[in-house]
């Protein structure tokens, strides 16, 4: 489909993110805001009902499981802000989920709701690398305690230097061709003719250090995966973690997929152009040629792409199964309304950072007018 710049956040050498934008020392300053650190919200609590619907006006909070435990109220509504991971977490904890899991870990229910926790997606990446003729990549300054205290010093200097750029430069999407074998048996999950199956980021540099090796790396990433995991409580602490199970390549269209934009970026650097930069693939992929081979460097070298969706997924106004409605409020209860990327069905067929700020934007939007209304 195309390659250009990878886009980043970084202001003045540094990264600019949700927390320093929207939390700037400038907001922090607002009379109605106040920010707590060090702090673990537990769970919801029901506070009553509304037109025979249970309401949850209260949170439980704690510094940690042998400190006190102290509730905070809200006057309106609670907006729950914890991640795709974290969410369910909460609601889990809180009674909120499928009653026969919840029951299983001892936590009491109080309120059905099947989908919390599942649903979970995220895009599965296996990182192929190349030996390269070169000696100016990260894996110099990886290997190299010198150059690492020489580079940070540098940044904390003026905002310089490796440290204050992203080691990727250039990003490729890709489509499996139309007329590919895995559509006889599967349907394009992708939002249309325009929309990737696949992603290559190329990394100026390799996954380990070696004592004189150079590389050059793409990490193949399928955005538009089937597979679907959970996120479940493994016990009914609330600081103990959760049990994260991502299911990767659960679906044949994924191995499918992540197979072929391996071999994409095989083609790729077999091109006259790298002749003399190239030198070779690295472990597992130097002679991956057959399907079995590259699933087993798929499988030794897979990792999540961090940007994962769907554990409190978005469903149309009275449907029997998702979590929130499309103001974002919980189902099947008031006084609760989630924001984050758990709330997405599907995840975005690229990064999930732009569209976890777009649902925050509309969230303020639909907050406002619903209490001003």
């Amino acid at each position: 489909m195309g390659s250009g710049y990878v886009h980043v956040t970084i202001n003045k050498g540094k990264r600019s993110s949700s927390a320093t934008s929207y939390l700037a020392p400038k907001y922090l300053k607002r009379p109605n805001l106040d920010v707590v650190t060090n702090t673990v919200v537990t769970r919801l609590i029901q506070t009553g009902e509304f037109k025979s619907l249970p309401a949850f006006r209260s949170i439980e909070v704690a510094r940690n499981s042998s400190a006190p435990f102290k509730r905070l109220f809200a006057s309106k509504e609670i907006i729950l802000s914890a991640g795709v991971i974290g969410t369910p977490q909460i609601l889990l904890n809180s009674g909120i989920g499928e009653s026969s899991e919840l029951l299983a870990v001892g936590v009491k229910p109080t309120l059905q709701l099947h989908d919390v926790g599942k649903n979970f997606s995220d895009q599965p990446v296996a990182r192929a690398s190349w030996l390269v003729n070169s000696n100016d990549t990260i894996d110099n300054i990886v290997r190299s305690p010198e150059l690492q205290a020489r580079y940070l010093a540098q940044w904390k200097t003026n905002q310089t230097g490796p440290y204050a750029a992203n080691n990727g430069s250039h990003i490729i999407w890709g489509r499996l061709l139309d007329n590919s074998s895995i559509f006889q048996t599967h349907q394009d999950p992708s939002s249309g003719k325009n929309s990737p199956h696949y992603e290559l980021s190329a990394l100026n540099g390799g996954l380990v250090s070696t004592e004189n090796e150079n590389f050059l790396t793409l990490a193949c990433i399928v955005v538009s995966p089937e597979s679907r995991g959970n996120v479940t409580l493994a016990t009914s602490d609330p600081f103990d973690p959760p049990s994260i199970n991502p299911n990767f390549l659960t679906s044949h269209f994924d191995i499918f997929a992540l197979r072929e934009s391996i071999r994409k970026s095989m083609r790729l650097f077999s091109a006259p152009v790298w002749k003399d930069y190239i030198i070779r693939p690295a472990g597992l992929l130097q002679n991956a040629t057959t399907d079995e081979e590259l699933d087993q460097f798929i499988l030794a070298s897979l990792e999540p792409g961090l940007h994962g969706v769907g554990t409190a997924a978005m469903s149309r106004k009275g449907a029997k199964y998702g979590v929130v409605d499309p103001d974002l409020t919980l189902k099947e209860a008031v006084g609760v309304r989630i924001v984050d990327a758990s709330v997405m069905p599907y995840v975005p067929a690229g990064h999930t950072q732009a569209p976890v700020y777009i649902i925050a934007e509309r969230a303020a939007d639909l907050i406002k007018y619903f209490w001003h209304s």
